[in-house]
């Protein structure tokens, strides 16, 4: 944010909102506080290691940002990683309980189930679904 083409009222509104003092400060230290602020906002995040759950999220989103066609959508379920992949018999099993999970959550499958992505300990399937209206 551009804080010094703030007026002093939003400085005092952006410092209270986020927890920062502000009454009777002058602009320039509002505008050092935010600042601070930001920079260490910065530094706490980058540091974060984020959740399992967070991350396969965020792959399905971009995933479903990424389609075509409004109306069509990813179904995804997680299952625990094995240490070496799955072999061909768990994978089967993975992709068919996929496809009966967003079955079962009124959706009409698109396509196979895949092995979208490994998030931490667990396998991320996906399918292509279309929504039962």
């Amino acid at each position: 944010m551009d804080y010094e083409a703030m007026s002093g009222g939003e400085l005092q509104k952006e410092c209270a909102r986020r927890g920062l003092p502000s009454s009777r400060a002058a602009k320039a230290i509002m505008v050092k506080r935010l600042t601070d602020h930001d920079a260490e906002q910065d530094n706490a995040e980058s540091t974060e290691v984020p959740r399992a759950a967070d991350v396969a999220a965020q792959i399905v989103q971009d995933i479903q940002a990424a389609s075509p066609a409004p109306h069509v959508r990813v179904f995804q379920q997680t299952f625990p990683a094995e240490p070496d992949g799955p072999d061909e018999e768990t994978h089967l099993v993975y992709r068919q309980a996929t496809l009966q999970a967003a079955a079962d959550a009124g959706h009409h499958t698109r396509g196979d189930a895949r092995l979208a992505a490994t998030v931490g300990d667990h396998w991320v399937y996906e399918v292509s679904v279309r929504r039962v209206t």
